[in-house]
């Protein structure tokens, strides 16, 4: 154990944890944890998993992209940047249940995080077309309360974890007076997105990071393209793990992230 066996017990529960949400331990199989994914026990013709339902992952998100997660988080505490943590598009939980465990284990207090989705699949774009999410057969549907007991079964569902549910267009306009100091944009579709900043990003203060999960997909890109060039964003965007991310007004990047403590 090292030094410090505080911080290496807390590492150690995190590194747990994200093995733990993304089902490495059942799916790994000879992967190094860095490298797997999850998604390839999915199916992407048929639409359908290759594994049964108990073995699917809470998460699609890989170890360095959880990583982004959790360095965001200390980064925005470290800087003392004010604000709850958001993601819009939670499927399953699981990267909700890994930002409340990153909290907890850091002995962060206050903060709370939002899970805004439908709960019932990602809806068909009204506005943009061609997008190729629309053509998805699988809407990755999962309710409500699939999610809260997912979340519950890692001892991390409780009052500072708040549900936003509904569609996008509908539901975050209740958050108006909220602030959010790290908005997580998992919501795969054009109209999603852009919906999704149109009502989030006037709440992130300065110094806040918003997260793009969805960066490879072309509907994705180019709702956050076009909004930042609406509204004037000209914060670096960074590329890292696959996901995309930037520092509102300032020019920042997250320290740690090609070192991070296992």
């Amino acid at each position: 154990m090292s030094a410090d066996p505080v911080s290496a017990l807390r590492n150690a529960y995190i590194d747990l944890l994200q093995r733990t949400l993304t089902n490495y331990a059942y799916l790994g199989g000879v992967a190094a944890f860095d490298d797997f994914r999850a998604v390839t026990h999915y199916d992407l013709e048929q639409s359908s998993w290759t594994v049964d339902p108990q073995s699917r992952p809470l998460t699609l998100l890989t170890r360095p992209q959880l990583d982004l997660v959790g360095a965001a988080i200390l980064d925005l505490q470290h800087r003392g940047v004010r604000g709850d943590l958001i993601e819009a598009g939670v499927w399953r939980g699981g990267c909700i249940a890994f930002m409340r465990g990153v909290l907890e284990a850091h002995g962060i207090p206050g903060r709370r995080v939002f899970a805004a989705d439908s709960f019932a699949g990602i809806p068909l774009n009204t506005r943009a077309v061609n997008d190729p999410v629309d053509q998805w057969k699988d809407r990755w549907v999962a309710g409500l309360e699939e999610v809260k007991a997912n979340i519950a079964r890692f001892g991390l569902l409780d009052e500072r974890v708040r549900f936003v549910p509904g569609f996008f267009a509908d539901s975050l306009k209740a958050l108006s007076s909220e602030r959010f100091a790290l908005v997580r944009l998992d919501s795969d579709s054009y109209d999603s997105v852009e919906t999704s900043l149109q009502h989030l990003y006037p709440l992130v203060p300065p110094g806040g990071v918003v997260i793009i999960d969805d960066w490879h997909l072309a509907g994705c890109r180019q709702a956050v393209l076009d909004y930042r060039a609406r509204h004037g964003v000209r914060d670096q965007i960074t590329e890292y793990a696959a996901n995309a991310y930037w520092v509102k007004q300032k020019n920042h990047t997250l320290p740690g992230l090609d070192a991070v403590p296992r």
